[in-house]
Formats: structure tokens, C-alpha cells, sequence
């Protein structure tokens, strides 16, 4: 056989041998295993103690808030226990960094609402027009924004938390 023909079938086994190698190497980096993660809506969150409150209240009652905001609709879940009685009011507060009290800006509907339980719902915007969604989301994400749930026997707030941005 002569030698050229010989040097020829090597050098194309070579040339599909490293075609074949970066064929591989360009499927598994470039792999469609869908881990691609975009950010989801901005949420808010607090945890609710008596220790938050502004004067500081000696109760047994906690409470945590989560809130997404989907467009222009937020969409809340609180979720508390240990309460001295019913709940007769409870609020999104602000402007107010942990320490402040302020007016309540966004209220929420405790209609039937025990010592113990969930509220569920949705909201749009504030009671306040000098606060609007987006002054609401910034204050929010600075800690400059409370939730507090009211009781008769702490009709100034029996628990609260300050809100943050969730990372």
C-alpha cells in the first residue's frame, strides 16, 4: 500500500477522532437540563413577636406575613397562634424603620379572625395616596414598612414585624 494512502486514512481517522471529541465536550456544556432560574415575583416577609412591638408587649403570640406581588396584586398569607383573643385588627404600617410607629397604610380584613388562624387575600394598593405600589415596594425592601396584628387587649398592636425583601 503506499505510504500516502496510509498517511491519508490516519489523518482523516485523527480528524474524525477530534470532531468526535469536541462534538462530545460541546453536547455536555451545552446541556439542556432546563436549570436555568429566573427571578419569581418579589415577595416580603416579617416574623411577628411581641419583643417587635413598639412598647415592647410580654405575650405568647408570633405570627409570620408573606407577601407576593404579582403586576400590580399582591397577594398576602399571615399565619399566627397564641394571641390573648381574637384579632380586631391587623395592618401594614409605614413609613417606620423597627423602633418607629406609624399610621396603618395597608389594612386587612380580620372579620371572624380567632386568637389562632390565617388570613389569606389580596390588595392593590394603599389607603394612603401618597404611597403608591411603588413607594410601598421600596419601603418594603429598606425595612421601613411593619406588620401588626391588634387584639383588644393590645388595641396598639400585640405583635409585629419588620418587612423585608426575600432574597
Amino acid at each position: 500500500m503506499d505510504s500516502s494512502v496510509t498517511s491519508s486514512r490516519a489523518l482523516f481517522a485523527t480528524a474524525g477522532l477530534l470532531a468526535a471529541i469536541v462534538f462530545s465536550a460541546t453536547a455536555v456544556a451545552c446541556d439542556d437540563d432546563n436549570d436555568i432560574t429566573l427571578p419569581g415575583p418579589p415577595t416580603f416577609v416579617a416574623t411577628m413577636n411581641g419583643a417587635n412591638e413598639v412598647p415592647a408587649k410580654a405575650v405568647a403570640g408570633t405570627g409570620t406575613f408573606r407577601v407576593v406581588k404579582n403586576g400590580a396584586t399582591y397577594t398576602y398569607t399571615i399565619t399566627y397562634n397564641g394571641m390573648t383573643g381574637p384579632l380586631s385588627a391587623a395592618h401594614i404600617h409605614g413609613p417606620a424603620a423597627a423602633g418607629v410607629n406609624a399610621n396603618p397604610i395597608v389594612p386587612f380584613d380580620v372579620t371572624g379572625a380567632g386568637a389562632s388562624g390565617t388570613l389569606t387575600g389580596t390588595f392593590t394598593g394603599t389607603n394612603n395616596v401618597a404611597i403608591t405600589p411603588d413607594s410601598l415596594d421600596k419601603l418594603m425592601t429598606s425595612g421601613n414598612a411593619y406588620v401588626n396584628l391588634h387584639t383588644t387587649a393590645n388595641g396598639g398592636g400585640e405583635i409585629r414585624g419588620q418587612l423585608s425583601k426575600e432574597p
